[in-house]
């Protein structure tokens, strides 16, 4: 009976465990997680694209034209992160050579291209990042485009000047994340283009006629959105405007001689300091220098209804520099009258009313300049100041995360003990188990 008792068990075992296998194989197929045990969370998709994935109502579909490589898995990688956090990412892979057909049908010219599509819209993408991705995730799900006009006329910065002053450069940089960017010659008509996103008023050298002023104010009681990039020693009938919105702006220049630690000069400000309970600049860090800055101040009991924010701050090493003939005689030199650091040079307005105004002012124009686009976070804060006054917050930027190597030192007791350990004790211990047990089933 015990000769049937045994093999009977060990089957039932042995069907329990497969059973057990089968049921964790199906359960895993249905139900998969996903963790990422590295330091910076390289595998981790950002909390803004994971809302956008949240948010999606239309299939997305991403065509990768990759023959093979390391870029082909860094896309796949990352294309895998996307389609586990919605069911409404696919995406394939389509080697251009093999089929070159499909490549003309794409319009491919390149390879490492991605291209994301939804109904008929198309998106080309070719840097693998996730910015650039979901990105264009937005762009060909989003209905229409949204219209930012620049102000001229005053001698504002040119969109199309592709000189040092010029705002050529972000320009091309907000065509590329979605945007329709024009340029307003508000003389010409009584009032702002109906379907206008974002006006931005960036440096104006000569005073705005009233009809303009009193335009500008119409568009904004009307829930426009506004960017007023306003430098020192300019625009007094916008700062009476702009007052009425709870934002004052002082006359004065900041000096920051902190920013000589970074090869400027001392008029050009470095902003270290940021709100980080607002949505432009929360979790923001990066330095961003303003280049002949004032500073910009909130009303400290703003208009019933509406909210003002300081955003940026200069150093505790900066001040306003109130006495702008000393100043500009080369005597930069702090006392009681000007303004002590930390200097706010950036705020935020705007009404708690359904379809109400925003707006953002700062003390200077020329950080977003052709020269200035590109030096540490002046882009980024840009964008985020523009994405949020469009109401395109899923199109703030991703920072890259960035990959760090750490050099594994050990010291000469620890790398015998490494050595010995494994490569002579565990052989070692195992053969002398094999001669003790063969050595006792002899005697045996």
């Amino acid at each position: 009976m015990k000769k049937f008792t045994y093999p009977v068990q060990l089957a039932l075992y042995l069907a329990s465990f497969l059973g057990i296998l089968i049921v964790l194989m199906l359960f895993a197929q249905q139900y998969h997680l996903r963790f990422d045990l590295t330091t910076n969370k390289r595998y981790s998709l950002s909390p803004q694209t994971i809302k956008v994935l949240n948010k999606l109502k239309k299939s997305v579909k991403v065509i990768g034209f990759f023959t093979t490589g390391a870029e082909k898995n860094k896309a796949k990688d990352l294309l895998e992160q996307y389609t586990y956090h919605s069911k409404k990412i696919d995406y394939i892979f389509i080697d251009p050579e093999r089929h070159p057909l499909e490549a003309k049908k794409y319009n491919i010219h390149r390879y490492n291209t991605l291209v994301v599509q939804s109904d008929q819209k198309r998106e080309q993408i070719y840097e693998i990042s996730e910015e650039k991705l979901t990105n264009a995730i937005v762009k060909v799900t989003r209905k229409g485009k949204k219209t930012i006009y620049f102000l001229k006329g005053h001698g504002e910065h040119d969109i199309k000047d592709v000189e040092k002053n010029g705002y050529s450069k972000l320009k091309d940089t907000l065509e590329e994340k979605g945007y329709e960017v024009k340029s307003l010659l508000l003389v010409k008509q009584p009032k702002i283009p109906e379907g206008t996103a974002l006006l931005v008023i960036a440096g104006p050298q000569k005073a705005l006629l009233p009809a303009e002023v009193e335009a500008i104010k119409a568009y904004l009681n009307k829930g426009g959105s506004g960017l007023f990039l306003l430098e020192p020693e300019t625009a007094p009938q916008l700062a009476k405007l702009l007052k009425e919105k709870g934002i004052v702006l002082d006359n004065d220049i900041i000096v920051d001689k902190m920013s000589r630690l970074f090869g400027g000069d001392y008029l050009i400000p470095v902003v270290v300091k940021y709100n980080q309970s607002h949505s432009v600049t929360k979790g923001f860090n990066l330095a961003c220098f303003f280049p002949l800055a004032r500073s910009v101040n909130i009303e400290k009991k703003p208009s019933k209804g509406e909210k003002t924010e300081i955003l940026a701050w200069t150093s505790e090493n900066s001040w306003g520099e109130k006495d702008l003939s000393d100043l500009k005689a080369g005597k930069a030199i702090y006392d009681k009258k000007d303004i002590a650091g930390p200097i706010p040079v950036a705020a935020a307005s705007f009404s708690e009313e359904k379809n109400g105004f925003k707006l953002i002012v700062v003390g200077d124009s020329d950080f977003i300049g052709n020269t200035y686009l590109q030096v540490s976070g002046n882009k980024d804060l840009a964008l985020n100041m523009i994405n949020w006054l469009t109401e395109e917050q899923d199109l703030i930027t991703i920072p890259s995360k960035k990959t760090s190597s750490k050099p594994l030192v050990l010291s000469s007791n620890q790398a015998k003990v490494l050595f010995w350990l494994p490569v002579v004790g565990l052989p070692l211990l195992i053969l002398l188990s094999g001669i003790s047990i063969y050595l006792r089933r002899r005697r045996l």
